[in-house]
């Protein structure tokens, strides 16, 4: 197979790439607790440098609430911005773009997971269905998934995407991708092995799938 085109540039929509390389999220865990660092930076140059000309970043959480990996950046204050502004001001100057992936996990988080009890809210999802497999791998002892508490109203979650998303946009991505795989939120949603909702948000496949579109 010729792989003639794969380095040429290319323009999809507004974006003009310098290659059709992507590279897609890896999650890192190191963050300042959920502040963008200088190592993040340097790891997101480095693959800038070498090739791909458009990046997704590591998840990055919407808000406090919903998070299961400790040091995981987020995206929902002034000091976020700043922080991620850095780093794309890094990865541009370097040639490439970078989208950021929004991320909330939902039931995979778990009450003791430092973010989610800093946040001091439940474990949420769209019914009261623990996930399957009875372990929460990201603590010490691997406790077992609790059963998370029902979302009330979806639009309050939705509004936390969107905020990060402005702020994504504040802080010099190129453009977002919703992490919506994996067991995490909108994956929970649209599952119904997950989503047993009665309402707008459950039932056809088009109620289960309005939370991600």
């Amino acid at each position: 197979m010729s792989t003639k085109n794969l380095f040429k540039p290319i323009q999809v929509g507004s974006l003009s790439l310098k290659n059709r390389i992507g590279m897609s999220a890896l999650t890192r865990n190191r963050a300042d607790g959920t502040y963008p660092t200088e190592l993040m930076k340097e790891y997101y140059v480095q693959r800038a440098v070498g090739g791909a000309g458009l990046i997704i970043s590591e998840g990055i959480l919407i808000c406090r609430q919903g998070s299961a990996w400790p040091n995981a950046p987020g995206l929902w204050d002034e000091k976020h911005v700043s922080g991620w502004k850095i780093i794309t001001d890094a990865v541009h100057s370097a040639g490439s773009k970078i989208y950021a992936q929004l991320w909330h996990t939902g039931r995979l988080s778990h009450p003791d997971a430092p973010e989610q009890k800093l946040a001091g809210e439940p474990v949420y999802a769209p019914s009261a269905i623990a996930a399957r497999g009875g372990k929460f791998r990201q603590l010490p002892g691997e406790p077992g998934f609790v059963t998370p508490t029902a979302i009330d109203d979806p639009r309050v979650l939705i509004g936390k995407y969107v905020h990060a998303a402005i702020n994504a946009k504040k802080a010099g991505f190129d453009g977002v991708e919703l992490m919506a795989s994996s067991g995490v939120l909108p994956h929970q949603f649209l599952d119904y092995n997950s989503n047993q909702r009665t309402d707008e948000w459950g039932g056809s496949i088009e109620n289960r799938a309005r939370f991600g579109l």
